[in-house]
């Protein structure tokens, strides 16, 4: 780290002189982002004055982007030569870093329109390019006019409508902020307690005696016992070296080791009380002592069931952010202390959305320290019930993170996603107006609104399923009908090459029947979840009693323990963990059994049904382990 430093150093310093020798070639600016509109519950109060201070952030265009799924294939597709075969975190940096000509031709510009070069500072990985500036000098550059806006509960941010970058450096930005977007942590100037938005398992109090549930039981409440029945799990695990699974959470959601305890005790028959995971605290770790489903319960269920269907091997528990929630921590911080190649200036975090941190220390519970870069080594699998609506950050924002992921996964990490709680209507029930801003909460109406992570292609999307109402171990998974199962096809992210065959299959036998003015049908885009997992009335400890969760939230963590299981058996057998799953699971079918009853529903329709194959209410099906493990164990 400390070389590529000094190396980008030396680099800007180059950039600076050759600026004044040679110069740079002007052009007309062009315009490179815009918004339709105010979104809704923000008002436009005022012009911004010239003095506002204002930290603009150039985005840098990574290269070799567009090769992303031949890279993945290479490493991930189970016929290939080179499966298994990941990067090095300094192969990942060397391919995709932005070239030394978009950091030169930046910085030279930005020179050139008189800004000085102590206000300049490049990233250590040449990501982004910091200029502190005001809304006067913001504008010149931008070709643009900032304007103040406030929302319904008192945050005032700057922002303008478009922005103009010259035709000659554009092609070498991603974007820049803070510019069109409307986030309460972006470009603001009077803040608000921001409290996160995410998915949320539903709960229900539940009078269990001390004794384990019958697996007779199973289609009304769910046990450890249930999920290695219905889908032939071991009944113990391995501790196997090499061999890891990570669990994400994010502050405030806190576990509690007494609730993991009392879980332990009556319904797994291998876990010793007292059992706790690794925890890996990042930017803070803050871990809550407030009771409650709100605090306790995400946490608790993900620890409850990823600890007892692995156990004896380790977890390692995520624990993201502290106790400072006006700008609460985010995947970007995650990714910043797990991957050493995302990090860029600050920690490779951006104030518009990301914590930035040290935090004021006068605040209890905040984290001080600088920001965690490549601090910890990632788990073979993650797994993440988290999520927030696609058109919640700019489509630059998204797809950035997203290919994030897949750095991560060419590196040999399988990502695990929760596909969400909602159907086809966004977080809280929110779709989107034609203009793109998202409907009130609970409306039924609108576009359907995908979630995020869960529609990037380089991550497995884990929808939920059920056994029938009053059915039994064995009888055939419907889709999940407490609640409904976040499914669709996102309106940013082309169709990967791994699932063309079966998007292309799912429309020529059982066409949805929706037209554009419902969802992006042009049969080119990223369909998910990929896969669907036990996800109703899940028997979770807590606060010293039991309660059951039902949510995507329960099936993202079972899913990623089969992996963790199987993964161990490859690293016993002399092989490596599994990567990037997606490819072999959409070439070998015949893992899963097919899902092809129940619907989702939202923004005032049924959304999609179950049918025969791949769909978005259930994905490719529900897994069978015994099957995954022969395919995962064969290839090399």
């Amino acid at each position: 780290m400390m070389r590529m430093m000094i190396g980008t150093s030396l680099f800007f310093t180059a950039a600076l002189c050759s600026s004044l020798v040679f110069g740079l070639p002007t052009s007309e600016h062009v315009v490179h982002e815009k918004r339709d509109g105010i979104p809704e519950h923000w008002t436009k109060i005022s012009e911004a004055s010239d003095d506002t201070p204002i930290d603009l952030r150039f985005a840098l265009k990574q290269r070799n982007l567009e090769r992303a799924q031949e890279y993945m294939r290479e490493v991930s597709h189970p016929e290939s030569e080179n499966f298994g075969r990941f990067w090095t975190p300094q192969e990942v940096i060397s391919t995709f870093a932005p070239s030394e000509e978009a950091l030169s031709d930046t910085v030279q510009w930005l020179l050139q329109m008189g800004v000085a070069s102590k206000r300049i500072a490049p990233s250590a990985g040449r990501n982004w390019v910091k200029v502190k500036s005001t809304v006067a000098e913001a504008e010149k550059l931008l070709d643009t006019t900032y304007s103040v806006y406030q929302d319904d509960e008192g945050t005032i941010l700057v922002a303008c409508e478009s922005y103009a970058i010259p035709a000659g450096i554009r092609q070498h930005i991603d974007f820049v902020s803070p510019t069109i977007q409307f986030d309460p942590r972006m470009g603001t100037i009077t803040k608000r307690n921001a409290k996160r938005e995410a998915m949320r398992p539903k709960f229900k109090t539940v009078n269990i005696d001390s004794e384990p549930l019958e697996l007779d039981s199973c289609s009304q409440l769910t046990t450890p016992a249930c999920l290695r029945a219905i889908y032939g799990i071991p009944e113990e695990g391995e501790a196997v070296e090499g061999n890891s699974y990570g669990i994400v959470e994010f502050a405030p959601q806190s576990y509690n080791q007494v609730d993991l305890n009392g879980f332990f005790s009556v319904y797994t028959s291998n876990v010793p009380n007292d059992t706790a995971p690794i925890v890996n605290g990042i930017d803070g770790g803050y871990l809550s002592d407030d009771t409650g489903s709100g605090t306790r319960g995400e946490s608790n269920l993900d620890l409850c069931y990823a600890m007892a269907l692995v156990h004896p091997q380790n977890v390692t528990l995520y624990q993201v952010g502290d106790a400072t929630f006006s700008n609460p921590a985010t995947n970007n911080n995650l990714l910043d202390a797990i991957d050493g190649s995302y990090c860029t200036f600050e920690g490779g975090d951006n104030p518009d959305w990301d914590g930035i941190y040290p935090h004021d220390a006068s605040v209890p519970g905040a984290y001080t320290g600088e920001p965690m870069c490549g601090t910890y080594n990632a788990t073979n699998v993650i797994s993440v019930s988290y999520g927030r609506n696609e058109i919640d950050r700019p489509p630059s924002y998204t797809t950035r993170e997203c290919m994030e992921y897949m750095k991560l996964g060419l590196m040999g990490v399988t990502l695990m996603f929760s596909s969400g709680d909602t159907g086809v209507s966004g977080i809280s029930g929110r779709c989107v107006k034609d203009n793109g801003a998202p409907t009130p909460v609970g409306s039924s109406y609108g576009k359907f609104n995908p979630l995020f992570p869960a529609s990037c292609p380089w991550i497995t999307s884990v929808g939920g399923s059920a056994l029938p109402v009053n059915g039994s171990v064995g009888d055939r998974e419907v889709v999940a009908y407490q609640f409904s199962p976040g499914g669709g096809f996102s309106n940013l992210f082309p169709l990967p090459d791994y699932q063309a065959a079966a998007i292309a299959s799912y429309y020529s036998e059982h066409d949805p029947g929706y037209n554009s003015s419902r969802y992006k049908n042009s049969q080119a885009v990223r369909g998910f979840p990929d896969v669907a997992v036990a996800s109703q009335d899940f028997i979770t400890g807590i606060d010293g009693g039991f309660q059951a969760f039902t949510g995507t939230s329960a099936a993202a963590p079972t899913f990623g323990a089969m992996i963790t299981l199987i993964n161990g058996e490859r690293i016993k057998a002399g092989k490596g963990p599994v990567g990037f799953l997606n490819e072999v699971l959409y070439a070998h079918p015949e893992i899963f059994n097919d899902i092809i009853e129940g619907h989702q529903s939202g923004c005032g329709t049924e959304g999609f049904h179950a049918v025969e194959g791949w769909d978005p209410a259930s994905g490719l099906g529900a897994p069978s382990y015994g099957i995954l493990k022969a395919v995962l164990m064969s290839l090399p």
